[in-house]
C-alpha cells in the first residue's frame, strides 16, 4: 500500500465512522424527535470538541506545537465515545479502529503521539460530560421506547 492510499484512508476514516453512528441511531433509537435530538445533540458536541482542538492553532498558545491536540483524532474520538454511549458493543471495532487510525496519522507525518494523546485527553471528558449533561436535561434514556397504551376492554 503507497503512502497516497494511506492518505486516502486517512482522509476517509472519520466521515466513514460517523456515517456508521448516524445508521445506528437511526436504527436503535425511536421516535424520531429523539433521533434528530441525538443527532443535533452530537453535531453541537463535534463544534465544541473541534473547536477546543482547535483552540491552539488559533490563539498560538503552544508555539511550535499549532497541531496540539491533533483534530482528526479529537473528531474520530468524540465520535467514537458518542457511538460507544449508544452501543457498548461499537468498542469491538471502535478502540481497534482508533489505535490504527492514531498509528496511521502518525506514520503519515500529520501528527505527533503528544498530538495523539491530546485528542483523548480533550474528547473523551469532554463527551462524557457533555452526554451526562443532555441526559440530565432530557430525564431519560433516548434509546428506549415509550410504552404503549393498553386498551380497556
Amino acid at each position: 500500500m503507497t503512502t497516497s492510499h494511506l492518505k486516502l484512508l486517512a482522509d476517509w476514516l472519520d466521515p466513514a465512522l460517523l456515517g456508521l453512528y448516524i445508521l445506528q441511531v437511526c436504527r436503535m433509537v425511536h421516535p424520531i424527535k429523539t433521533k434528530v435530538a441525538i443527532l443535533i445533540h452530537t453535531s453541537k458536541l463535534l463544534l465544541l470538541t473541534f473547536s477546543l482542538a482547535h483552540i491552539n492553532r488559533w490563539a498560538h498558545l503552544w508555539p511550535g506545537h499549532y497541531y496540539f491536540p491533533s483534530g482528526h483524532m479529537t473528531f474520530y474520538v468524540t465520535v467514537a465515545s458518542s457511538y460507544f454511549l449508544l452501543d457498548r458493543r461499537s468498542a469491538l471495532f471502535t478502540i481497534p479502529l482508533a489505535l490504527l487510525y492514531g498509528q496511521l496519522i502518525v506514520f503519515l507525518n500529520f501528527h505527533t503521539w503528544l498530538d495523539i494523546a491530546g485528542a483523548l485527553i480533550l474528547a473523551i471528558p469532554v463527551t462524557l460530560l457533555f452526554q451526562r449533561k443532555s441526559t440530565k436535561q432530557e430525564g431519560a434514556n433516548p434509546t428506549r421506547t415509550a410504552p404503549t397504551p393498553t386498551s380497556q376492554a
